[in-house]
């Protein structure tokens, strides 16, 4: 087995979205794994579980207006990315794939999987139960607030840092995650000016959606999926506790959920384990390692 790990770049409808993938150099008909990060990540937050995957052609994007994918014009609607997801699948030249999706990632491929049922064999869902969700009555408020926000952009410009670590120490007080997870992401979603360093990722992520799924619809869109479903719950993360997560899974028709020890980037801070479910559940061996 020689695993290989490549840069891509692929060219969709006017625009380019970039990944990493890792495959064996010796088998050309791997099962396929298309991974989907977190909001405000990228690429790298799935290299720490690549070694433990190798069964596996796996290919991590960044979403666009992430990393080094281009942004949109348009803007970044759950429509909207379900539809980027559908041509990323295409432009890789995968009829399908298994899909796996952390926080923002894991609230999307379930919007695929309905969408386009065909192409989806498995759905495993890290540290997500579907996107978020609020009352049919919030919507006038949240209309002014997304509305607000567009008119007021420069408000979400960029900082400036002057070393790397200062973004790391800033992220690390956003999240709780180890140090060199953070590392990572950073390494990815930061761009150098003469002033110093900038992030790297499209503004519009930090405005606010101009609309929220309401739950009813959530969890119709999960109970609507008809392949086999693996949530992975981190039990110092997100959904632990949350009081619409157990609702949430009850939904799906066939699903396994495991609870491990860790935070909301567990699949980073704790990959080992997080792989080893991934691997009983696809019946894949495990092999490599860190």
């Amino acid at each position: 087995m020689r695993p290989v790990i490549e840069t891509l770049q692929l060219k969709l409808n006017g625009h380019s979205v970039t990944g990493i993938r890792q495959r064996d150099a010796d088998q050309t008909e791997l099962p396929r794994m298309l991974c989907v990060h977190g909001w405000l990540d990228n690429a790298n937050s799935f290299i720490p579980l690549m070694p433990y995957l190798p069964s596996f052609d796996i290919v991590s994007i960044d979403l666009p207006g992430h990393g080094y994918s281009d942004h949109l014009q348009g803007g970044y609607s759950l429509h909207e990315m379900t539809y980027q997801l559908h041509l990323i699948r295409n432009a890789l030249g995968w009829k399908k794939c298994h899909l796996v999706g952390h926080s923002l990632g894991g609230s999307l491929v379930p919007l695929l999987a309905v969408a386009e049922p065909e192409s989806v064999q498995s759905l495993i869902m890290i540290e997500s139960s579907g996107p978020l969700s609020e009352a049919a009555s919030a919507l006038p408020e949240r209309m002014k607030r997304a509305l607000n926000d567009r008119v007021n952009s420069a408000d979400f410009e960029s900082r400036t840092y002057a070393t790397k670590g200062d973004a790391v120490a800033v992220r690390l007080r956003a999240a709780k995650m180890q140090k060199a997870s953070a590392q990572l992401i950073i390494d990815r979603q930061l761009r150098q000016t003469t002033d110093g360093f900038k992030w790297r990722f499209d503004n519009r992520w930090r405005m606010a959606s101009p609309q929220y799924q309401t739950e009813e619809q959530v969890q119709a869109i999960l109970a609507a999926l008809n392949c086999p479903v693996l949530t992975v719950v981190a039990d110092d993360g997100y959904l632990n506790g949350r009081s619409n997560t157990d609702a949430r899974f009850q939904c799906i028709k066939d699903r396994q959920t495991i609870l491990l020890p860790g935070n909301h980037h567990i699949h980073m801070d704790s990959p080992e384990p997080v792989a080893a479910a991934i691997n009983r559940f696809l019946e894949a061996e495990p092999h490599m390692g860190g």
